[in-house]
Parts: structure tokens; sequence; C-alpha cells
């Protein structure tokens, strides 16, 4: 599946169940990862499952990560001030054994989302 297919999904999974998902370590610390330009970024997925598929592909160094689900409105409303104020950019639907994936700033994922849920 392109990057491009993996965005789209993203946005319409999220945007009909109201929640997404990231990998947690046991430690609750978040996955991140560094990006160019000194940046990370945040992948977050739009179903359990394709953290678990991503898990498989990559077990040596996802093996400890637990897939964590959020609604919507609690990430908007929690999450995004914080990834704000550290900079962070999000990754959706990061996947395959490469782990390619579209890092975006948090506005534009805001606004792509609330678009796409004002329609629904």
């Amino acid at each position: 599946m392109s990057v491009g297919s993996q965005i789209e999904k993203f946005y319409q999974e999220v945007s009909e169940k109201q929640y997404l998902w990231f990998g947690e370590f046991p430690d609750g610390t978040m996955l991140e990862f560094d990006v160019s330009d000194n940046r990370v970024s945040l992948p977050v997925w739009s179903s359990k499952s394709r953290i678990v598929r991503l898990k498989k592909l990559n077990s040596d160094l996802l093996s400890e990560i637990e897939p964590r689900e959020m609604s919507w409105k609690n990430f908007k409303e929690h999450m995004v001030p914080i990834l704000e104020d550290k900079n962070r950019l999000i990754n959706l639907n990061l996947s395959g054994k490469n782990l390619t994936g579209f890092d975006l700033e948090i506005s534009s994922l805001i606004r792509n989302l609330e678009a796409r849920i004002s329609v629904s």
C-alpha cells in the first residue's frame, strides 16, 4: 500500500471511529522516531491491527511496544498541546519492514481530520 493510500486510510478510519492508536513502551513512554532537521515524530495509527502487523514485521525494534487507544477528542485536548510544546511531528499509519510513513505538522493533522469529520 502506498504512503498516500495509508494516509487516506488513516483519515477515513479515524473520522469514522473517532479513535486513534499509538505505541507505548513498558515504562509508559511513547514510541517516537528522530527524523530530519532535529525533529521527532510520533507515529499514530488508525487501528490496533496496524500496530500489531508492524510489530511482527519489525520485532527486533518494536517487540516491547504495546498498542494504546485514545479517542480523537482526548488526543486533541490532552496530547496536542504537549506535542506542540515539544515541536513534534505526526506520522500517519507508519507501515512495512522499512517503517515507511509520512511526517506532517500537528496543525495539518487537525485541519485535515476535522474537515473529514465535519462532512461525515
